[in-house]
């Protein structure tokens, strides 16, 4: 069986739990378990399993009481015994409220509000809060998130450069390897974007950096992305920027999922937990692309009303 299905998206769902560690458990992830094909195209097998089918109803049996109830008539009963021995018929005083319920195998009756079936009791959800989520700086947040299971293994990580409450924030998918994070501005991709914004009347002192994964670039699994989501959410609401610009295609399905068309939202106003934001091309691939760039200053930014002058 195991050369006869692909793995590999379950592999990276557990990967992803694993460096989550313990404090973050995420149930819904969804992922398909694929079927190998020799000559066709794969065929999804579905996780959950097939409703089960009906079973043949059984010939229903006419139930008799151990101890059938007392009958009640309407209307009035005799105020002696039968002389023949018979059960004696009560009725019940139209003043009286008798307790309806079900009765179980032990005699007990379950009363509802209403006098239907008692409401089973809500099952308490418990959810691990993580340290960050209550950092009270910025400072303190990024002190939190190194603890984190998701960086406990890093040796260093990327934190926010640039002015307080900047005018636009950049958000870059990760570090690339061999790149100092400190020095984005004084790289050709830094320099390049300084300028392109410049001719925007956006100087670079409105311009803050920070990094999505905040360690050298790697993939990612679904679960690492919903966790690191989180904690953007939580980062902005310290940076507190007018706007944001996400760059590259792979960061932006990464934020507002991958059923969205880049080509048809690049530069389109969005919004990301409440900050307006902007999507363009890849920086570092725009850099040494003449083309890249005419279709970002030409389509793209245009789109956008974060630019108007």
């Amino acid at each position: 069986m195991a050369g006869e299905y692909d793995f590999s998206e379950l592999r990276n769902y557990l990967m992803g739990q694993m460096a989550l560690g313990e404090t973050e458990l995420f149930f819904d992830e969804p992922w398909t378990l694929t079927r190998m094909s020799a000559g066709g195209p794969q065929v999804a097998v579905p996780r959950h399993n097939p409703p089960p089918i009906p079973p043949v109803a059984a010939p229903v049996r006419p139930s008799v009481p151990r101890n059938p109830p007392p009958r009640f008539p309407t209307s009035a009963a005799p105020t002696s015994a039968p002389s023949d021995g018979s059960v004696l018929d009560v009725p019940i005083p139209p003043s009286a409220n008798p307790v309806t319920g079900v009765q179980n195998m032990f005699g007990e009756v379950a009363v509802g509000s209403a006098g239907g079936l008692a409401a089973p009791a809500p099952r308490a959800i418990k959810r691990t809060i993580s340290p960050y989520e209550s950092a009270a700086s910025l400072q303190n947040f990024y002190s939190d998130i190194k603890a984190e299971a998701l960086y406990a293994k890093e040796p260093d990580i990327a934190q926010y450069m640039g002015p307080e409450h900047p005018k636009y924030l950049f958000l870059l998918p990760a570090v690339k390897p061999g790149a100092d994070p400190a020095a984005f501005f004084q790289s050709p991709v830094g320099e390049m974007l300084v300028r392109l914004f410049a001719s925007l009347n956006v100087p670079q002192e409105h311009i803050g950096v920070t990094y999505f994964f905040k360690s050298t670039e790697r993939p990612l699994a679904p679960l690492l992305e919903t966790a690191l989501k989180k904690m953007l959410t939580k980062e902005l609401s310290f940076i507190a920027p007018q706007a944001m610009v996400v760059f590259g295609q792979p960061l932006f399905h990464q934020l507002f999922g991958k059923a969205k068309n880049f080509d048809n939202l690049a530069g389109t106003d969005q919004d990301f937990a409440g900050v307006k934001t902007c999507c363009l091309v890849d920086p570092y691939a725009m850099v040494n692309d003449k083309q890249m760039k005419w279709l970002t200053w030409k389509v793209h930014i245009p789109r956008s009303t974060l630019f108007a002058k």
